[in-house]
């Protein structure tokens, strides 16, 4: 059971447990399940779905995340400390003018800085089974059940998706298989924010849970030589801050200020470009969806007016079409693109970005408002080049390892999703646990060409729900057992009983 482990064989591996028909390889390893399993079950007595009068199909009322992870690339490595070299510049050695013509020139000198990154490294396992239970049911009653939607969202190939394309048909139906799902949205959970707010000090001490460098460290005027130390302003992003203002603040002509700001960005970001020779680029522009539903409110006015740069004279009227502008909203909400300075770049929404409110918002929010960070963000440069993407170890290159080991010891060990997730399984007799990995980092290459603009508020008449279990507005509720039936019998006499 070493190596790639596809959709129809993640099935049969749970179907296979359940039936209690492992093979050898699957049946070694480490005893780390305790022998107490879970009572948290789909199916059969206690089941949170044990009913036999239930319809067979099963709807998910759970917010999936969305963010870059689902649309920047991904590539496999195995470099733990991968280096990237820049030119930061060429300036004169400050050598005097020559002043005879056949005395020496001044000559030039070039700087350089070194950057480097590290993997993260999040780990997630199944409730531990026991193999007896995953085959029961309470009677022929209870049917199979279709999950009819994707409980995971995202994009199947979402780099933090564990499990690419389940087969929702039968997965409620395998114990195992669902555990690995639950594994999926897990991962969820803890890599959707780190995409952003990763910051490798929280790594635990033992190094069983480390936090790659998000983009609030990647988008930053922070830059350092990674031998030296040395300061690379070259490489700075254009950080702007909103300084807590509303987006849809005016300035003292009446200009809408949010316009300004990131048309300066842009064309700031875009000259870097077109100076370095790095074009045709492209970029994409990420925030919340509450923010960009604001944003685009006052967009279409506050562009198509004075286009947020220049006030319109005194005594000078400018005609404004509603439905015009209307529909421009409309079509930039469908579309998901933001024009500036009369380039458009989609909009990509991330729930992992830091949303501030009344209790964090350093006394600048009261109930009701909210504030977070607009960013631009590269991604491909010099006409496909990629400038902002994803890694993940590559565990494809265990397989050796597998094969090479004594006595078949690592072959309780599979891969998922290419080689981006590795699972091992953990057993104590009839209970166990599959337990998955992951290592990513995000690789920001042309830093110098991001922007954001920090502390932008905005005050939603509604704030939408959210996937994130810490949030105010992640909703559940539900069981997650339910009491078995109790029936009587010649070994369970009721009190009254009599003959």
């Amino acid at each position: 059971m070493s190596g790639q482990l596809d959709q129809s064989q993640m099935v049969a591996l749970g179907q296979a447990i359940a039936q209690g028909m492992m093979q050898s390889g699957l049946v070694q390893g480490q005893k780390y399940a305790t022998g107490t399993p879970t009572t948290n079950w789909i199916h059969g007595p206690g089941g949170i779905l044990g009913s036999s009068a239930l319809d067979q199909q099963i709807i998910s009322a759970r917010i999936t995340p969305m963010g870059l992870s689902s649309v920047l690339p991904v590539n496999m490595s195995r470099d733990t400390n991968p280096e990237y070299g820049f030119i930061t510049g060429m300036s004169s050695s400050g050598e005097a003018e020559p002043s005879g013509v056949c005395a020496d020139c001044p000559s030039g000198i070039t700087q350089s800085c070194i950057q480097t990154t590290q993997f993260g490294r999040v780990c997630r396992e199944t409730k531990e089974l026991d193999i007896d239970r995953t085959i029961e049911r309470i009677n022929r009653g209870e049917i199979d059940y279709q999950l009819i939607n994707d409980i995971l969202g995202l994009q199947p190939a979402d780099v933090f998706r564990a499990i690419t394309q389940p087969d929702y048909r039968t997965v409620l139906n395998v114990a195992t298989a669902w555990g690995m799902v639950e594994v999926g949205g897990q991962f969820q959970q803890v890599l959707v924010p780190m995409t952003f707010q990763g910051n490798p000090v929280n790594n635990t001490a033992g190094g069983g849970y480390k936090e790659f460098a998000g983009l609030d460290l990647l988008i930053s005027t922070n830059y350092v030589d990674a031998y030296t130390g040395a300061n690379c302003a070259a490489l700075d992003a254009d950080v702007k801050t909103f300084n807590w203002a509303d987006v849809n603040s005016v300035d003292a002509n009446g200009n809408f200020t949010i316009v300004s700001q990131l048309s300066w960005m842009e064309e700031y970001v875009h000259r870097n470009a077109r100076r370095m020779g790095l074009m045709p680029a492209s970029w994409v522009w990420v925030m919340r969806e509450e923010l960009w539903y604001m944003l685009t409110e006052i967009w279409p006015t506050a562009y198509y007016t004075s286009r947020g740069l220049t006030a319109v004279p005194p005594g000078v009227s400018v005609n404004v079409d509603g439905v015009d502008l209307t529909q421009l909203r409309d079509t930039m909400r469908a579309g998901m693109f933001l024009e500036i300075n009369g380039r458009r770049h989609p909009v990509v929404i991330d729930d992992g970005i830091v949303e501030y409110n009344e209790a964090t918002g350093q006394g600048n929010l009261v109930a009701g408002d909210f504030a977070s960070t607009i960013y631009l963000v590269p991604v491909t440069v010099a006409g496909g080049t990629q400038a902002t993407f994803y890694e993940t170890k590559d565990y494809r290159f265990t397989a050796a390892e597998m094969a090479a080991a004594p006595g078949g010891l690592l072959q309780d060990q599979f891969w998922t999703d290419d080689g981006r997730f590795l699972w091992t399984l953990d057993r104590q007799l009839w209970c166990y646990i599959l337990a998955g990995k992951i290592e990513p980092r995000i690789i920001l290459r042309t830093p110098m060409l991001s922007g954001k603009l920090e502390y932008v508020k905005y005050t939603p008449v509604q704030h939408f729900r959210d996937f994130d279990e810490d949030s105010d507005y992640f909703l559940k509720g539900g069981v997650p057992s339910r009491p078995a039936p109790s029936f009587w019998g010649t070994w369970n006499l009721p009190a009254t009983y009599s003959r």
